[in-house]
């Protein structure tokens, strides 16, 4: 398979970031290079420095993708390069939280109120069961970086909570079984206090959300909005699932 030669970087932070933007856009980047000579000033000009390429029939699209969608310095932007990164790792076997992402992305995730195993869960069923999608995640991990940057001034709490202080699957309120479950799983999922074996989101959470007529960042806003007021957020869900069953 011919390559051709996109970009030359010197910092491998650069070539991977440039490298996950060509793959969310649907090319098929390779990197060349990262083992250069180092010099004093970076990545050698002699040998290359790092190549980014693609096939050759995929060179002209990346090129007109690359000149029309600049990269952009925001969290969105950044959060978007890490997520599809460490979907490449899980998809070329790196498939633990432990090997999912590099140390860069790792502190990126943690300053944006994100473990790299909440980060994991939304990967491995994206990519095993095809939902939650990327928006989806992006949506509900900005709700959790607003809460984590304002409320808590983007320091962690330091707090787990046990799966045993949580409500059981089967546990109801006003006949809906699973709602008291989520309605915790919001406010850990707010306050990053999620047990590693406990995912917002999970394929649970999805389908029950659905036939309530609402989505993953909705419930998460409604559960931010309302705070401790669980009777006003049972009637919202309430209501929400009235208006999902009764559409003309």
């Amino acid at each position: 398979m011919e390559l051709v030669t996109l970009s030359r970087v010197f910092v491998p932070a650069e070539a991977d970031l440039l490298a996950a933007r060509l793959e969310s856009a649907g090319f098929t980047p390779f990197v060349h290079g990262v083992d250069a000579a180092l010099s004093m000033e970076g990545y050698s000009l002699v040998t290359g420095g790092i190549q980014v390429k693609v096939p050759a029939d995929q060179a002209a699209d990346a090129r007109a993708f690359l000149a029309t969608e600049p990269a952009t310095g925001g969290w969105e932007a950044r959060f978007r390069e890490v997520y599809f990164r460490a979907m490449a790792a899980y998809r070329s076997g790196r498939g633990s939280p432990a090997t999912l992402c590099d140390p860069a992305d790792t502190a990126f995730l943690t300053e944006s109120g994100c473990s790299v195993q909440e980060l994991y869960d939304f990967i491995e069923d994206a990519s095993d069961g095809g939902e939650p999608d990327f928006e989806t995640v992006l949506e509900v991990q900005g709700i959790r970086r607003d809460w984590f940057l304002g409320k808590q001034q983007g320091r962690w709490t330091g707090r787990t909570v046990p799966m045993s202080d949580l409500p059981a699957k089967t546990d109801a309120v006003d006949g809906i079984a699973w709602l008291p479950r989520l309605i915790v799983k919001a406010r850990l999922k707010l306050r990053g206090e999620m047990p590693p074996d406990l995912m917002y989101g999970c394929g649970g959470d999805r389908p029950f959300l659905r036939r309530m007529g609402m989505t993953l960042p909705g419930f998460l806003q409604l559960v931010r909005d309302l705070g401790d007021d669980d009777r006003a957020i049972v009637e919202a869900v309430k209501a929400s699932r009235h208006r999902a069953t009764h559409r003309d």
